[in-house]
């Protein structure tokens, strides 16, 4: 038995180091939605319970005598299956909430926020922004190349993301814009 448990540990540890390196192991939907009893059951799920199921086995009857071995079994079989459904249920309540998704750069643009390292001449500097219940704070430059910069606390809004960059202008340049064109017409009429 004790080949089979090293042999199961090997291939578990060969799909494990492969999905952390280069792979992706989601061999499966895993949405508990369904209700279908076997859709629990993916690559990453095999995975994980090769992996515990050839440890535990391979440790236990390595320190433990031959007389055990009826003992060995059911505890690597249990503790398999049972850190395979840990790991399922814990990567579907990932999947299912979005919890590894990452916001692109694109949902900063249009947002507003204030300068908290003032952009000087180096253009370079800190916004915060507020997306939500949570609070981002940016690297930023301004989005107008002639611009001087920002003071501390001067209030921004992001247009443009360039590589993990704000590109931001004042919030009031951005307001006088939008109403010139609508006076000119008023003083034209």
């Amino acid at each position: 038995m004790f080949s089979l448990y090293l042999f199961a540990l090997l291939l578990g540890s060969g799909l494990l180091l492969f999905s952390l390196v280069g792979g992706d192991s989601d061999g499966g939907v895993e949405s508990f939605d369904s209700g279908n009893p076997l859709q629990f059951l993916s690559l990453r799920t095999l995975t994980y319970f090769l992996f515990v199921f050839g440890g535990v086995g391979a440790i236990l009857s390595w320190s433990w005598p031959s007389a055990a071995a009826l003992i060995v079994l059911p505890v690597a079989v249990a503790s398999g299956l049972l850190v395979g459904g840990l790991a399922s249920a814990a990567f579907g309540y990932i999947r299912k909430t979005n919890s590894g998704d990452r916001d692109s750069e694109q949902s900063f643009v249009g947002l507003t926020g204030r300068v908290t390292l003032a952009l000087g001449a180096s253009g370079l500097g800190k916004v915060l922004v507020h997306r939500g219940d949570r609070a981002y704070e940016l690297l930023a430059r301004p989005f107008d190349a002639t611009t001087t910069g920002f003071p501390d606390g001067a209030s921004v809004v992001v247009v443009e993301m360039n590589r993990g960059t704000a590109l931001v202008a004042p919030i009031d340049a951005i307001a006088l814009q939008e109403e010139l064109p609508t006076k000119q017409l008023e003083g034209d009429g």
